[in-house]
């Protein structure tokens, strides 16, 4: 008997021994670029039961022979499926991109989800840049809710957020541009965005609204611009060309390395294009060096060297009888002005940059990041007025002081900024210099101190409060005029508060009110227009802002919302003129009122599926703007009450793209642009135009050593004649600079892992 209990035991033993050998083993990889993932979360039934090693691997054991498995980890999409014991398992996870319950965003240095931000910004990953031709960022930004970007002509941008273009004939002013950190915009106030290019960004933020608590002076908003860096253990070198309607060709090649305690990355492109009208042409040359290096646990040192080369032809407003005529012309020849093609109008711009930055973590509650940079560009501008030549030199530098404990951040410091400008004007004879019209030198200061706290109430309501204090001073010598004189215009130095509530309606839901002070002093182009006049009377605007916002996953996981509406008061506008030559300069006109509506709407009928179509996703951003004089009066003439001159009061896009398993990829979008006022008088304007772009292409890892894409993108306009860049308040009406009604590019990606 009691060896009959003895083999019961021993069977029943056994058997629980074979039920307990169904093993399930495999590994977890990222889709972007098939690196593994360590620490993902393998759980059965909601329990945790495994977490992958430093080479995505897992294993565990269960008396199951088939399970439904989950897999998640912080940053990326989590999914679930069914699996047989005893197969391998390869599971890849997508990157959760712009997510709102998982994207990292650093405006305001919160560093912390999209959702926990108490302001109204919007990221753009490095999915959402390369959607489109990857010649231009110019599409990937318009596609934000409230920003504009335009081209007048190829390599000519302009920058404005909700509707902020009135001080920009061309140029970027009145938007603060941070890279890595580090101010790119210089103490004139001038950024070169166009000296970038496309490969030399991985990441946008854009905050909107005046950013004075921690960015300084300014009512137009903030960019912060992050370089592309190595995955974990990267270690390639890639080559990626493009080819294009209008002699568009692009080259760029790249190398990255990371170690543990390193992280660089090299690049280099060139781009050429002979452009759709004539005296169009662009080239550009840009070398970048990134490098990030942890000293010890605490320190980390980190350094972006630039070098850029910019050569493009500017073309010239045409008036409305002109473009009918040929929208394709350079500007015509008239009265006592040749034409644009003669006077070989174009700019040449040299940009050297070098920044650095040292991080030191003082313990578990205070940390400081400061970082300093070197500038020096070479610029000249034949145009159909003269022809400038100038030097940039800049330097300067930003420090911040973190401290933080359960409930409380506050950041504290300041940033200045030193340039000095040697500039002379010629008369122009045919694209050479000729006599000496004014021999200037400007020197600018700037330097702000900042202090912000962010408060945690509860783990469901936050204070973000903040102010800085501004000071800007300009010197102006003009060495061809005796006696040599220096004029200096000091800015009254302001304190700009801005203070933010958010309050979390469960997981899935936050409101936030924001209440901001902006203050903007006129650029180095502003108070000393080509006119050639050093404007003392020119002031600083000064604006309020009052907004609302809503974020929400409607969904989990499938629908997103981020919405907000804002007042916005300007007063001492600054606005573009033109005198009878075509000379610009700048007045302050009064006061202007905006009240504005953003919306941006994700859906995802599919995610992170292991079927044919991995991942489907609709979205529609949609910005209504109703923007207006509010006292305006310029001579006899009263524009009180007229629309606010280069903003479209609506624009609506609408968007599908589409990842298969297989490695085929497409992306279509719709976009819609309402006419727009082009003077203060609102006599002319330009029509709404309607854009349909698209990409398609192909990826898949070639082998273990190399990487391949093809692709082939279009955008086509259903409007012709239509412009992505007017001129304001032009001079003899010629406020139109008509684009290329189609473009087709098409482009082939190969990385190489050494």
């Amino acid at each position: 008997m009691r060896y009959k209990f003895i083999g019961i035991f021993l069977l029943c033993f056994s058997g629980t021994l074979l039920m307990a050998q169904n093993n399930f083993k495999g590994v977890v990889l990222s889709v972007e670029n098939e690196k593994p993932i360590a620490g993902v979360t393998i759980s059965v039934a909601n329990k945790s039961i495994a977490v992958t090693d430093e080479e995505g691997m897992f294993q565990f054991s269960d008396s199951s022979a088939k399970l439904t498995i989950a897999f998640s980890h912080i940053g990326f999409l989590s999914q679930n499926n069914i699996y047989k014991a005893g197969q391998s398992i390869k599971v890849t996870l997508h990157l959760s991109g712009t997510v709102l319950s998982t994207a990292v965003v650093k405006a305001f240095e919160r560093n912390t989800t999209l959702k926990n931000i108490p302001a109204s910004v919007t990221v753009l990953g490095k999915a959402d840049l390369e959607r489109y031709s990857n010649a231009s960022i110019l599409q990937a930004v318009n596609t934000v809710p409230g920003v504009k970007m335009d081209e007048r002509s190829p390599g000519s941008y302009r920058l404005s957020i909700r509707g902020n273009l009135l001080r920009s004939p061309f140029g970027v002013r009145n938007v603060k541009v941070y890279w890595n950190g580090i101010p790119f915009t210089d103490a004139n106030g001038n950024t070169y965005l166009n000296q970038l290019g496309f490969s030399n960004v991985s990441k946008i933020e854009i905050i909107k609204g005046p950013g004075g608590s921690l960015y300084g002076a300014g009512t137009g908003g903030v960019v912060l611009l992050s370089s592309s860096s190595a995955d974990k253990d990267e270690h390639s070198i890639s080559v990626n060309t493009l080819a294009g309607s209008w002699g568009m060709l692009e080259t760029n090649v790249g190398y990255k390395k990371s170690t543990d305690n390193s992280n660089v990355a090299f690049s280099y492109a060139h781009q050429q294009s002979d452009g759709w009208r004539n005296n169009t042409n662009m080239r550009r040359d840009v070398a970048n060096y990134t490098g990030s290096f942890e000293v010890n646990k605490k320190q980390t040192i980190s350094t972006n060297i630039f070098y850029s080369n910019l050569y493009y032809q500017t073309p010239g407003g045409l008036t409305a009888a002109q473009i009918a005529a040929n929208p394709r012309q350079s500007r015509p020849a008239g009265g006592p002005f040749n034409s644009a093609e003669n006077q070989h109008a174009a700019l040449f711009v040299k940009t050297f940059y070098a920044g650095f930055a040292h991080s030191y973590q003082f313990n578990s509650a205070w940390n400081n990041t400061t970082s300093i940079y070197t500038s020096n560009t070479r610029f000249k501008n034949p145009s159909i007025l003269n022809y400038q030549r100038k030097t940039e030199q800049g330097i300067g530098g930003r420090s911040i002081t973190q401290y933080h404990n359960n409930h409380v951040t506050v950041h504290f410091g300041g940033e200045y900024q030193y340039g000095f400008t040697s500039t002379r004007t010629f008369g122009n004879k045919l694209g050479v210099p000729d006599t000496l019209q004014f021999d200037d030198e400007i020197g600018a200061t700037q330097y702000n101190v900042f202090l912000q706290t962010d408060i945690s109430l509860a783990e469901d309501f936050i204070i973000n409060a903040g102010l800085s204090y501004n000071n800007y001073n300009y010197g102006f010598t003009r060495l061809n005029k005796r006696p040599v004189n220096t004029i200096n215009k000091t800015f009254d130095p302001v304190i700009i508060p801005r203070i933010s509530l958010l309050k979390k309606i469960n997981k899935n839901y936050s409101v936030y009110a924001t209440v901001s002070k902006g203050y903007s002093p006129p650029t180095i182009d502003e108070i000393v227009p080509s006119a050639g006049i050093f404007n003392v009377a020119l002031d600083a605007e000064k604006a309020v802002n009052y907004e609302l916002g809503f974020r929400g996953e409607l969904v989990k996981n499938k629908l997103f919302i981020d919405a907000s509406y804002y007042i916005f008061y300007l007063s001492n506008t600054i606005v573009t003129r033109r005198d009878a030559s075509g000379a610009d300069y700048f007045v302050n006109t009064g006061k202007t009122k905006q009240n504005g509506f953003e919306m941006a709407v994700n859906y995802y009928p599919i995610r992170s599926s292991n079927g044919f179509v991995k991942e489907l996703k609709f979205w529609s951003n949609y910005t209504s703007i109703r923007a207006r004089f509010k006292e305006y009066k310029q001579v006899a003439n009263d524009y009180s009450g007229n629309k606010l001159t280069g903003t479209p009061p609506n624009v609506f896009l609408l968007g599908t793209d589409i990842i298969t398993k297989s490695g085929l990829y497409a992306n279509l979008t719709y976009s819609y642009t309402d006419i727009l006022p082009l003077n203060d008088a609102n006599t002319f304007f330009a029509s709404q135009y309607n854009l349909l772009m698209g990409k398609m292409g192909y990826k898949r890892k070639l082998c273990k050593m190399m990487e391949g894409e093809i692709y082939f993108s279009f955008d086509r306009s259903f409007n012709t004649p239509y412009s992505l860049g007017n001129d304001l308040n032009a001079a003899g009406n010629r406020y139109f600079n008509p684009s290329a009604p189609e473009n087709y590019y098409g482009g082939i990606k190969l990385k190489f892992n050494l």
